[in-house]
């Protein structure tokens, strides 16, 4: 091996653990990846941003997503792009600072756009299937719902 190729060997090692840096100063493990699991995940960071819309702050930084759910950065993020383009949330940059915030309403939202994107990948041949089981009647707050919890899933009003 040339010294060349042996710098391009130390820059792009370089670049890996950079990548994972997050994930190493959280000292989190990666999840492992099994059908069904990004759904899960969705749930899970829809359940933390919900909870945080009773906190002065509406949202959540990433870092503290994760950190809250023991959670890899780079698992979390490909699942919340989703989310952004569902419009589900939504990523507030304020005193340079970036949250996530909880823009649907869990009672008001149905759950099939997100049962399509991460766990049923809109197979027509499911229709069937989602109708006759009642998938298609539930909302997210069905999904996000926990016994003996406080509820933090009821619709927000705006104080005047």
């Amino acid at each position: 091996m040339n010294h060349d190729n042996l710098g391009w060997v130390i820059v792009l090692l370089g670049a890996v653990v950079a990548a994972y840096m997050p994930s190493l100063d959280l000292r989190v493990r990666r999840r492992e990846y099994r059908p069904g699991w990004r759904f899960v995940l969705a749930l899970e960071l829809l359940g933390e941003l919900a909870r945080a819309r009773q906190t002065p702050a509406r949202g959540m930084a990433l870092a503290a997503l994760c950190e809250r759910l023991r959670l890899d950065p780079l698992q979390a993020e490909p699942v919340l792009e989703v989310l952004q383009r569902l419009d589900w949330i939504g990523l507030l940059a304020e005193d340079g600072e970036a949250r996530h915030v909880l823009l649907a309403e869990p009672a008001a939202t149905p759950l099939a756009p997100l049962v399509e994107r991460l766990l049923l990948a809109g197979d027509p041949l499911l229709q069937p299937l989602q109708q006759r089981t009642g998938l298609s009647e539930l909302t997210l707050a069905d999904a996000l719902a926990r016994p003996g919890e406080p509820d933090c899933l009821e619709p927000q009003h705006s104080v005047n």
